[in-house]
């Protein structure tokens, strides 16, 4: 006999359950085990192997992401509604966008020229970093950060071999500055447009709050007063910190 995938016996009204859900609930009815501890137990093993593929680094990044949220649609955890939603928000279509025009400017090599007279040719390996993070964290406050770091990765390495400083020392400082620059405004960094997305389609009103029936969104420099002081200190911390915690050439 086939498991119901209703809840009742009337399908046009109640919620569709997986088979998965229901024959765990049928089996686990003995020791007093519910849905709630069915979602929790499936949603930890989940995580725990999505953990256990991202560190093993054999499988990338992407295809790890979109098999957790195919294990999680299995037992309907996750709707098929809510898991194709994402790939509609405006903050992932925003970054996808900028994918294409930092591509075009990596293969034209239209900032090389810009770029070297900006960071110029420093003597040093802490004149280097901060000649590279602050424009970086600076550009990035008002661009995309995952493209800006897509287009001065080969920028950075031609420029670290012209001035004979290793690239090992200024990759990550390139990377941290962009992301401590994102923080500051609203469209730096993919995940604030993503959250201001989701609070501006938010009910307020189901079930009642304080915001009910106002139009909750984060402004454009909203954040910069917490992004703009945790930058500085972050990139201070890179200046001081990173020649002994970054790799040295042949370390």
């Amino acid at each position: 006999m086939m498991t119901p995938l209703y809840d009742d016996d009337d399908s046009t009204t109640s919620t569709i359950r997986s088979p998965f859900l229901s024959r765990f609930l049928a089996a686990s009815s003995t020791y007093n085990l519910n849905e709630s501890t069915f979602t929790i137990v499936w949603m930890s093993l989940t995580l725990l192997g999505l953990f256990v593929i991202l560190i093993s680094d054999k499988v990338g990044a992407d295809h790890a992401m979109i098999l957790t949220l195919t294990v999680l649609m299995l037992p309907r955890i996750v709707s098929v509604q809510d898991a194709i939603s994402g790939f509609s928000n405006e903050g992932l279509l925003t970054v996808i966008v900028l994918f294409v025009v930092a591509g075009g400017i990596s293969q034209t090599g239209g900032l090389d020229w810009y770029m070297a007279k900006i960071l110029g040719r420093p003597k040093t390996l802490a004149g280097a970093q901060l000649k590279l993070m602050l424009p970086i964290a600076l550009v990035s406050a008002f661009l995309n950060n995952t493209p800006v770091v897509m287009v001065m990765i080969p920028i950075v390495q031609r420029w670290s071999a012209a001035i004979r400083q290793p690239a090992s020392q200024l990759l990550i400082p390139l990377s941290f500055s962009s992301i401590l620059g994102g923080t500051c405004t609203l469209i730096g960094t993919s995940t604030n447009l993503v959250v201001d997305g989701l609070l501006s389609s938010y009910d307020f009103c189901s079930p009642p709050t304080p915001y009910c029936g106002s139009s909750q969104t984060i402004g454009l420099f909203s954040l910069g007063k917490y992004g703009v002081p945790v930058a500085l200190v972050g990139i201070g911390y890179i200046l001081l910190l990173s020649p002994s915690l970054l790799p040295h050439p042949g370390s």
